[in-house]
């Protein structure tokens, strides 16, 4: 992967202070945008030279899968859209209107790879074949036992 393409490229994970995103590019180098706390990650050269995300340099974890970069609530609002306004259109036209909007903004954005362990993101970056959609058995196991650092306080 040229550098050139990934000059956009973007790793977002958890704060180790407050949980919150923080985001870093690939020098490491990663603040807080909610407290403002800086960090680092360390980043594999082979991430720099092939763009290639092979684990999860925020936790260390493997398991790591891809899904279009749109945000979810967005959706949903597009589907909610369609559906209220099924009854005043024609043949519930609004519902196919919806969907077709969905099937188009799947299509154009692009993947990106999400780690099932801590949620960080890696935008930008070049696919790795070994990595699949979404498997809801293997994120339950991540719920289930959430990585260390991460339970509410209690």
């Amino acid at each position: 992967m040229s550098p050139r393409s990934l000059a956009r490229a973007e790793i977002a994970f958890p704060c180790p202070r407050c949980g919150k995103e923080a985001v870093c590019a690939l020098d490491g180098r990663a603040r807080c945008r909610s407290c403002q706390a800086e960090t680092s990650l360390a980043l594999p050269p082979e991430l720099r030279e092939t763009g290639v995300i092979e684990s999860c340099p925020a936790c260390g974890s493997a398991c790591l899968y891809v899904q279009r970069d749109f945000n979810q609530k967005a959706g949903l609002a597009v589907v909610v859209l369609g559906a209220f306004l099924a009854p005043f259109t024609p043949y519930y036209s609004s519902l196919v209107v919806a969907a077709l909007v969905d099937a188009a903004l799947y299509a154009m954005l692009p993947e990106i790879t999400v780690c099932y362990r801590c949620h960080a993101h890696f935008r930008g970056f070049a696919r790795n074949s070994r990595h699949q959609a979404f498997d809801l058995h293997l994120a339950e196991q991540y719920d289930v036992h959430p990585p260390p650092g991460t339970e509410p306080p209690g």
